[in-house]
């Protein structure tokens, strides 16, 4: 197992392509997903919408022994608090060592502890 070290202020490209699958919180309209994602003290948010392809880009400043973003879908609600879709952690490792990943990640339905 590699090592990764030097990695302070180098900033990590991250593109929300989409999601897919979406456990659905709406009985009555139509769902509005958006993905929050954070890492260290910075917090990012793509833009809501009712087909979840995002194509967003973010631009993170990496912090040394930071190695995870945690990720959650909320459904965007007008008149009541945003509804719990899924959440999920990414580790970092391969695109540290390898400079990029690109697969699709599972969320979890249940909210983590």
């Amino acid at each position: 197992m590699s090592t990764v070290s030097g990695i302070q202020g180098r900033i990590l490209e991250i593109t929300v392509v989409g999601c897919s699958k979406l456990r659905d919180t709406e009985l009555f309209s139509r769902q509005d997903p958006y993905v929050c994602f954070e890492y260290a003290d910075s917090k990012f948010r793509t833009d809501g919408g009712r087909h979840p392809s995002f194509q967003e880009k973010f631009q993170i400043p990496l912090i040394e022994g930071l190695r995870e973003i945690n990720i959650i879908v909320r459904n965007s609600n007008t008149f009541s608090p945003d509804d719990f879709i899924g959440s999920g952690r990414v580790q970092l490792q391969k695109v540290l060592s390898q400079g990029y990943d690109d697969p699709s990640w599972p969320i979890q339905t249940r909210k983590l502890q």
